[in-house]
């Protein structure tokens, strides 16, 4: 069961960081970022995300204190938003508000995984 569970869940972070990987492309070509530079940045965020998760959970369980884990908490939460900020700009600037919050509700689910 454990097995299965950790299959699944590995799955579903794998389809999210597919997903907003796809997102960010985009609109880092739409910004004109360079071609080589544009699939670099949704990794790079995405990781830093699964890094301080990993790390904010390495440090409780150690016994860390509130005043170790806050500083970590507050980057996590600020790559957190731009992780949100990135999957749902282009569609608000193109106007379509739909696709916008199912692109919120994705993200949402991303950052909770």
């Amino acid at each position: 069961m454990l097995r299965a569970l950790t299959v699944i869940i590995g799955l579903v972070v794998g389809l999210m960081f597919l997903f907003g990987f796809g997102n960010v492309w985009s609109l880092a070509l739409r910004l004109g970022v360079p071609v080589w530079v544009a699939p670099l940045v949704a990794p790079a965020v995405d990781l830093s995300v699964l890094g301080l998760l990993i790390a904010i959970r390495y440090l409780a369980v150690r016994g860390a204190g509130p005043e170790v884990l806050r500083p970590a908490r507050r980057l996590l939460l600020f790559v957190s938003v731009v992780t949100l900020a990135l999957n749902v700009s282009e569609p608000l600037v193109e106007g379509q508000f739909g696709k916008a919050a199912f692109e919120h509700r994705a993200t949402s689910h991303r950052l909770c995984t």
